[in-house]
């Protein structure tokens, strides 16, 4: 009589993975279900200067334009995994995205498009007064590599970087673990620490829309209302209300002070958005 061997076990697992890595690799390309026009446009935004912009944007909508189906949501760190899981799946439909966020998104690069430059020159360096002026040891944002190349090109590779959570880097900074951190400029300006500019005409911050969508008018509702933020903000006055709004606060002089500082400028958004060919 032949005899039956045990089960391979082993390679039923592998055979059960491959599946699901499939099953996961084919909903990834697909997306999410198609979209109405009685699905609202989710607008993804995080912690930065540029999600400010587009929260002001869409408050700044006029009376009669702002029930027009937009949704936010606030994804806090673009390069994490909540933010890419999202954006992998084509739960949101424009997302507000750092280089490196943009890098991580091969995998999914079929479902959206560029749409525009939004900020440049958003990441700045916060020191202490008593910093040392020979910076030893940087602390940055966990996964933005753009930022440390920003460093090593500033510093050398001799400077010791330490890549951290955002929430993380101001007490490092305040404990004396680092001489120095690298944030985006709003997270920045909560800070009451001396701040400077770390690059000149860098882009730190873009925005995509599912390649479906390029056509939809409420897309073109949002690039109208951006638009005319940013050209709001060409004014200084405009910019510090707003940095007032966001820190709860009414010192104008000391965010003036601030944003003396820095050398950011915000990017216009094309009109009309075109398909891939």
């Amino acid at each position: 009589m032949k005899k039956i061997g045990k089960p391979n076990t082993g390679a039923a697992l592998l055979l059960t993975v491959i599946v699901i890595a499939a099953a996961l690799a084919w909903f990834i390309r697909a997306g999410a279900p198609s979209r109405t026009q009685e699905d609202p446009l989710v607008i993804a935004y995080g912690d930065d200067i540029a999600g400010l912009v587009v929260q002001k944007a869409l408050a700044d909508l006029p009376a009669e334009r702002a029930d027009i189906g937009l949704d936010t949501v606030n994804m806090g760190d673009c390069c994490g995994s909540n933010a890419q899981f999202a954006l992998s799946t084509g739960e949101v439909d424009v997302a507000i995205l750092c280089p490196d966020a943009m890098n991580d998104l091969k995998e999914v690069e079929d479902l959206y498009i560029e749409l525009g430059q939004l900020v440049y020159d958003g990441n700045v360096l916060v020191t202490r007064p008593d910093s040392p002026e020979d910076l030893k040891v940087i602390g940055y944002m966990n996964g933005r590599d753009e930022q440390r190349v920003l460093l090593e090109e500033n510093y050398g590779q001799g400077v010791d970087l330490q890549p951290m959570f955002a929430s993380a880097l101001p007490y490092a900074l305040e404990n004396k673990a680092v001489d120095a951190i690298m944030l985006d400029v709003s997270l920045a300006a909560k800070l009451n620490y001396p701040t400077r500019p770390i690059s000149d005409g860098v882009v730190t911050t873009i925005m995509i829309v599912r390649e479906a969508l390029v056509l939809d008018p409420r897309l073109q509702a949002l690039i109208e209302a951006y638009n005319a933020a940013v050209a709001e903000l060409q004014e200084e006055e405009a910019v510090i209300q707003m940095l007032c709004d966001y820190l709860e606060t009414e010192d104008t002089k000391e965010v003036s002070a601030f944003w003396k500082t820095v050398t950011v400028r915000f990017g216009s958004l094309q009109t009309e958005t075109k398909r891939k060919p």
